[in-house]
């Protein structure tokens, strides 16, 4: 039961369906995106015969393309996992699964997290080079870079959390009420 209403199984497993179809696409979108940026990072700052890179522009790329790689891997294998959704499995593993997989705060913020400091390392290792942002300190040039950088992962974050309870967060709440019925 949802509230006083009784959730209706067909219509669940429809937007179900319309969810893991959107979220196939974006993630797939995501993949391409990070090959691209995993093959550009690697030549622009790690083939790049360019005598005027300097370690830390290298290093920085290094941390790059080293992100983008995990995330292209990370990715695929969610893809692969939506792309391989069985919708005709027992009602009882559906529902359980569903309640996994849908929920906000799951062990895939851990990979999330790493590529994020991953990029953060490279982000911080380019502007420790002494030639950028020369009028400031080491410390200061830190706390700028950090200040931005997770301020915009902070407003990510709450644009993604309004999204998800806007659309995901229903079909995780269904699938528990009515998994909570199946075994109560």
């Amino acid at each position: 039961m949802n509230g006083n209403q009784t959730i209706d199984v067909n219509s669940l497993i429809d937007r179900m369906q319309k969810e893991d179809n959107r979220n196939k696409r974006m993630i797939r979108s995501v993949y391409y995106l990070y090959i691209f940026c995993t093959v550009f990072y690697a030549l622009l700052f790690i083939i790049n015969p360019d005598p005027d890179l300097t370690i830390y522009d290298r290093l920085g790329g290094l941390f790059y393309v080293l992100a983008f790689l995990t995330g292209a891997f990370f990715f695929r294998r969610e893809y692969r996992g939506l792309k391989n959704a069985d919708y005709t499995l027992p009602l009882k593993q559906l529902l359980e699964m569903n309640v996994v997989r849908y929920r906000f705060l799951s062990w895939k913020w851990i990979i999330i997290l790493l590529i994020l400091l991953l990029i953060d390392a490279g982000i911080s290792i380019s502007f420790l080079n002494p030639g950028r942002l020369m009028q400031f300190s080491i410390l200061e040039k830190l706390v700028i870079i950090h200040g931005v950088y997770w301020s915009i992962l902070v407003a990510s974050g709450i644009v993604g959390y309004v999204l998800w309870k806007k659309r995901t967060y229903p079909i995780w709440r269904d699938s528990k009420s009515l998994l909570n019925e199946l075994i109560g």
